[in-house]
């Protein structure tokens, strides 16, 4: 599979703050890929090196295997899509601003009306063609924002933090249309979140974000203590790691590698922890089991492991995974 892009050693700061420093990072296309971290780890600001909305301080970009420079740079970013988190409406009605954006892409007149219209019905919107743009609600106003890009037709399709708004509702339809998009167009997507669950079902890669640098992990079971003798001390509870690691402040286990059991594995697995379950959630497809064991810990397992297990609220069981398990940073 090709890349969409191929970054190498970026280097982005703010004043003397570094935002982004990416030795190499590449984004695969035909996919759908997550940025996620918290608040000020630098997804925004990928996503605008992404989309072409600004310029790293030192590194290069490569486009589709074209190298982004200030001569071209335009033109690529008119390929792209870029849902801002906040995204701006002219003045007038949602069929307006589609079609003026249209317009400003020199798409024909005649052509104009039928392919807003169309992007509107994909996203269920087409009532809201008459109405005042500036005046639709929350939803409404990103999927007509939505809408705008996608009559475009872009080759690659970037949502900065596209849930923050959205009503429950409105982010089942969001997730809908995330999970189709490649399959229905062909094309790239790139969105940034907050919720890493969400990140790792949705999309087939997740890039993690800790203060500007990529580190390998989901970022979920994320805790911070000491290292002693290979053992990891949260303060609440001692997680055992490979005799590799030797230093780092922060630990994380992806949920899909921690083994849910009523009773202790007869195993190699050298991390068990008996606790309660406090809750359980449908995830996308899978199940979301939380659990209380001296930490609070997150696995994602199949209906099938859910019911061969009879797992229920306020249970106990056992949170199991292996040392290589546990990414250090």
């Amino acid at each position: 599979m090709d890349s969409a892009y191929q970054l190498d050693n970026i280097l982005f700061r703010y004043g003397e703050k570094v935002a982004l420093s990416l030795p190499s990072l590449t984004l695969q296309s035909q996919q759908i890929t997550a940025l996620i971290g918290e608040n000020g780890s630098g997804k925004s600001t990928l996503l605008n090196l992404l989309g072409f909305l600004s310029t790293a301080e030192t590194g290069t970009i490569q486009f589709f295997g074209q190298n982004v420079n200030k001569r071209n740079h335009l033109k690529f970013r008119r390929r792209i899509g870029f849902l801002a988190q906040k995204p701006y409406m002219l003045r007038g009605t949602v069929l307006d601003n589609i079609t003026i954006a249209l317009k400003m892409h020199g798409v024909p007149g005649p052509n104009r009306i039928d392919k807003a219209m169309a992007a509107m019905e994909h996203l269920g919107i087409a009532h809201c063609a008459d109405q005042e743009a500036k005046k639709t609600s929350g939803g409404e106003l990103q999927k007509a924002a939505l809408a705008r890009i996608l009559a475009l037709e872009p080759e690659v399709l970037i949502l900065d933090e596209p849930f923050g708004n959205l009503d429950q509702t409105s982010t089942h339809l969001l997730e809908n249309f995330i999970e189709s998009f490649i399959q229905d167009s062909g094309n790239t997507l790139i969105f940034s979140t907050h919720n890493r669950l969400q990140g790792l079902a949705l999309a087939d890669n997740v890039i993690s974000l800790v203060k500007g640098r990529t580190v390998k992990t989901p970022l979920i079971n994320l805790f911070k203590g000491n290292i002693r003798n290979h053992t990891f001390d949260t303060g609440k509870i001692e997680i055992t790691l490979t005799g590799k690691t030797h230093t780092g402040s922060h630990i994380s286990i992806d949920p899909h590698e921690i083994v849910i059991s009523r009773q202790p594995l007869d195993s190699s697995i050298r991390n068990s922890y008996c606790g309660r379950i406090t809750a359980i959630a449908e995830e996308m497809g899978a199940v979301r089991i939380g659990i209380d064991a001296g930490e609070r810990f997150q696995a994602l397992i199949t209906n099938e492991a859910l019911d061969a297990l009879h797992l229920h609220l306020g249970d106990l069981a056992w949170v199991n995974f292996k040392s290589n398990s546990v990414t250090v940073f």
